[in-house]
């Protein structure tokens, strides 16, 4: 085939592309899963509500076991309390800023030799990061009841965090135990950046 030919073919292949583009719908990944399922998975979609449970997960791996055995409990209650009061419409309005700002603070901590973080700061943290995680589901849909959607939403947020938090206490025990200040020096970054545009 000639190089006109081909130009030609691509032309038509590309233009071909563009006339059956469909408009992207945010939030839509994973088509309509029902509101058990959607809230689930709600943290793979939400990077900023993503990288506060990987941030969570890294502080509190970087602090010790024993900081984690207090910390994820108040991590998904404080994520829990948030999601029953955005459901129950007594949520207040927040800026994705101080949400990008909580992340940078979470993630900065884990950074941070554990005498420099107390565990004040620690709670402190967890309960910061774990209310916008849980205020990021928003109000459930029309019609979708109450239990599905915090039910979905409360294991979204602690089967993850646990996950991750196990991961990273496994690397830093068998690897080294800088992984966690490494996780969350990217989380720290993630956060600075993301601020950085919404300012």
């Amino acid at each position: 085939m000639s190089g006109i030919g081909r130009r030609l073919r691509t032309v038509a292949f590309l233009s071909g592309g563009l006339l059956w583009a469909a408009p992207a719908l945010a939030h839509d990944a994973f088509g309509d899963l029902g509101p058990f399922y959607a809230n689930l998975l709600h943290p793979l979609s939400d990077q900023l509500q993503g990288i506060l449970i990987v941030g969570a997960a890294a502080l509190l791996a970087a602090k010790g076991r024993e900081a984690a055995q207090l910390g994820l409990p108040v991590f998904v209650a404080s994520a829990a309390l948030a999601l029953l009061a955005t459901t129950l419409g007594l949520a207040l309005p927040y800026p994705l800023l101080a949400v990008a700002l909580a992340a940078a603070l979470v993630g900065a901590a884990a950074t941070l030799p554990a005498r420099l973080v107390p565990m004040g700061v620690v709670v402190l943290l967890m309960v910061l990061a774990g209310g916008f995680v849980g205020a990021a589901f928003g109000p459930p849909a029309p019609g979708a009841g109450t239990l599905r959607p915090l039910s979905g939403a409360l294991l979204g947020v602690a089967v993850p965090s646990l996950l991750c938090w196990g991961a990273l206490d496994l690397l830093a025990g068998r690897l080294t135990p800088v992984v966690p200040a490494v996780i969350g020096s990217w989380v720290a970054a993630s956060g600075v950046i993301v601020a950085a545009f919404l300012w």
